[in-house]
């Protein structure tokens, strides 16, 4: 940790709309494009049964890998990346984004993870203070964030579920449904089969080499809830595709197989405990 004082942001709430929906879910990540990449077909669900879904988002994302060509109408990846955030928070009909605005961190062993402002940084009582307060203001039935690991190992993913959980802890509202995003790891294995077999490591996946996807495997939290999303996936894709600078203009998989790959979202059931069987979560009253 620095020997600075410790970094204290102002949260920015941007609200599209008052809060006057009697039901809302909550979706707390730490960058410009978990919500869409990782729920947006959840989110999209709610509102399409009329529920409020507002986003916290812990960082602007300003460590994301960005091409040069998208930094043309921004002075920095700041910038780039908020406007594709509130581009997606349209597009998924978002009540509200509520920045918490730590620095981004970037993987372990990175310089970007030194810096005083990041979010690996804060002291986890301090974020969950501030996330609390909006879990009060918000009263949410739903929240949805990230399991222990963060789905990949990102620091940030990590911190940000630690202070999630604490907030859950300390609010003074009791929030009834809590579940962490999870994934099938089917084809996780096989990728790292497929790895093995051409004799790369597993271990070092990704563009900079720093995912350990056996790991991710081995962490995945399990499935104990599903929700169908059949009906919203144009619109999914489309949220998608406002975080362009993160790859999201890319869906290599056939139209005639939509349904079978982005058909169905899964969640990890925290509050109340899962009841040893899968649930089909739906949210029509």
């Amino acid at each position: 940790m620095s020997d600075l004082p410790h970094y204290s942001p102002q949260t920015e709430s941007i609200y599209r709309r008052p809060i006057t929906a009697q039901r809302r879910l909550l979706v707390i990540y730490a960058h410009p494009d978990d919500e869409a990449f990782g729920n947006a077909g959840i989110i999209l669900a709610a509102r399409h049964a009329g529920i409020e879904v507002h986003y916290i988002c812990a960082t602007r994302g300003e460590c994301g890998t960005v091409d040069d060509h998208f930094l043309t109408l921004y002075p920095d990846v700041r910038a780039l990346r908020t406007a594709e955030q509130m581009a997606a928070a349209e597009a998924l009909d978002l009540g509200a984004v509520h920045f918490l605005n730590y620095r981004d961190s970037n993987m372990p062993g990175s310089l970007d993870n030194q810096n005083h402002q990041a979010l690996v940084q804060a002291p986890v009582g301090d974020v969950a203070t501030r996330i609390a307060t909006l879990i009060d203001d918000i009263k949410p039935e739903f929240v949805i964030t990230f399991p222990p690991y963060g789905g990949y190992g990102h620091p940030d993913h990590i911190a940000i579920h630690h202070a999630s959980m604490a907030a859950l802890a300390h609010a003074t509202w009791h929030v009834p449904n809590v579940f962490y995003s999870t994934f099938s790891t089917t084809l996780i294995r096989a990728i790292i089969l497929f790895m093995r077999i051409i004799r790369r490591n597993p271990r070092a996946f990704g563009r900079n080499g720093d995912i350990d996807v056996v790991r991710v495997a081995e962490e995945a939290t399990p499935i104990t809830t599903t929700v169908d999303c059949r009906h919203v996936i144009p619109a999914k894709i489309a949220a998608w595709q406002c975080h362009a600078s993160q790859g999201g203009r890319t869906t290599r998989v056939p139209r005639i197989c939509w349904r079978w790959f982005y058909g169905t979202e899964t969640l990890t059931r925290v509050t109340p405990p899962a009841l040893g069987h899968r649930e089909v979560l739906r949210f029509e009253a």
